[in-house]
């Protein structure tokens, strides 16, 4: 009934209105539901407030529901999005296989979605997240300028999560020709579940002790996790003796690289990404298909599955470039700075 309902009414409102305003004029005063994973990370808050600002534009409303790292509460707070009649799905999947219900439940009431972030082997969705093979490459290339030798340790993401895929095919773009020619050793590779800092500083730790503490990089996927591995680091003196990277551009990760602690943070604008997702939204409540939304294009998820997404361009942030992250109002230049008290980077002087 949810379905047929749907479609009589986007049927009216189709003829009652044409030309280019439809869309955002027909998406006014509908609501938008949004799936988190969890709310453990720092960005997600700044991509939920990108997310309200696009919406909030267009007159739409907004209801999130944090699944707290659960696949099978993720899948009942979205029965629970649907009941409530929302008009949109926006879903950042705690598990890209175990979610496929929802999306597939969702098509069935005629409710358009949105993979965030995380992608989703669903041909009816829309995925708008970075070019994450470019954040793994980034990653790469940068932690292969500072250090092309020697032994290496991968702390990868969360296994069940397909984006890591994506983040390592990237990652090894610059690193596996010189694995291949004998100047790398892989260690140590790891996944560390949900991401959690903590687990990465406990498997760093047992790394370290394995190897005896011979490490040169450390290539882990996000700045979360990288924390932890600095925790563990620090615990042997190795701190800013053993080149590290990240993501996301987190305020703590920012300020180790600039006393000389991390490598790289891959840098994504999470707010930009927010407003693209709540704006694609407004579109696909407006009676556009995916494939219609501003900016789609066609895309494979790492199964091979076709759909329609939307891909931002992701930065790499060291020490030289800084004041990018400053300049923006990502973060201010004395939470970047603080502590730093030798060898300051330029954004510091």
């Amino acid at each position: 009934m949810g379905s047929i309902r749907r479609t009589f009414l986007g049927v009216v409102a189709a003829l009652s209105l044409s030309g280019p305003l439809a869309g955002p004029a027909l998406a006014a005063g509908k609501t938008v539901g949004v799936s988190w994973r969890h709310f453990q990370e720092e960005r997600w808050k700044i991509d939920e407030a990108g997310i309200k600002s696009a919406l909030d534009k267009a007159g739409m409303g907004y209801v999130g529901a944090d699944a707290q790292a659960d696949p099978q509460k993720q899948l009942t707070d979205i029965e629970g999005l649907i009941a409530r009649n929302v008009d949109v799905l926006i879903i950042l999947a705690q598990d890209s296989a175990a979610i496929l219900p929802a999306f597939q439940k969702a098509k069935a009431e005629g409710i358009p979605t949105i993979a965030y972030d995380v992608p989703v082997d669903n041909p009816d969705t829309l995925f708008v997240s970075f070019d994450n093979v470019a954040v793994g490459r980034l990653m790469g290339e940068a932690m292969v300028k500072a250090q092309p030798k020697g032994d290496w340790v991968l702390i990868e993401g969360d296994p069940m999560m397909a984006i890591v895929d994506l983040f390592r095919s990237g990652q090894m773009q610059a690193v596996k020709p010189l694995v291949d020619k004998g100047d790398i050793h892989i260690v140590a590779q790891q996944g560390i579940d949900n991401w959690k800092p903590d687990v990465a500083q406990s498997t760093m730790d047992q790394i370290l002790t394995k190897v005896n503490n011979k490490v040169d990089a450390v290539l882990a996927m996000n700045d979360g996790t990288a924390g932890g591995v600095a925790a563990a680091l620090a615990s042997q003196g190795l701190l800013g003796k053993v080149a590290l990277s990240g993501q996301d551009g987190d305020v703590a990760a920012l300020n180790r690289i600039a006393k000389g602690q991390q490598t790289v943070t891959v840098w994504k604008n999470a707010r930009k990404l927010g407003e693209a997702a709540g704006a694609a939204a407004v579109e696909l409540a407006g009676g556009k298909s995916p494939a219609q939304v501003t900016g789609a294009k066609p895309y494979k998820t790492p199964t091979g599955v076709q759909q329609s997404a939307i891909l931002l361009t992701p930065i790499a942030i060291t020490r030289d470039n800084l004041n990018l992250v400053i300049d923006s109002g990502w973060a201010k230049k004395e939470q970047v700075c603080q502590g730093v008290t030798t060898n300051p980077p330029p954004a510091c002087k």
